[in-house]
């Protein structure tokens, strides 16, 4: 059964903004997303939300990296996550690291 937003503990309705608040082109680490929603140690809440709700919530789960910059994921799931963040533009090395922006 999909929870509605207004249904959610509001530290994960805050997750949930911040993970949609990511723009395109760009990635953030569970970590930050968990310190921008509140959360002192809220990776893996984090973790938890993109995983039971990223569909449901149209969520841009791709964007959301490890804090060393690495792809989370494995199998299909690494492989879908990286195609969909070099159609944004963002550089992933074959290793499956990001590659930081030039400013």
């Amino acid at each position: 059964m999909v929870k509605e937003f207004e249904d959610l503990k509001p530290e994960t309705q805050r997750i949930l903004e911040e993970i949609k608040a990511v723009p395109y082109g760009q990635v953030s680490s569970y970590r930050d997303i968990a310190l921008r929603a509140g959360l002192i140690n809220g990776a893996r809440q984090v973790a938890r939300a993109l995983h039971g709700l990223s569909e449901s919530h149209h969520l841009p789960w791709w964007r959301i990296i490890r804090a060393d910059g690495t792809i989370g994921m494995h199998g299909q799931g690494r492989l879908e996550q990286i195609r969909l963040l070099k159609l944004e533009g963002v550089e992933v090395t074959d290793r499956g690291k990001v590659k930081p922006k030039e400013k």
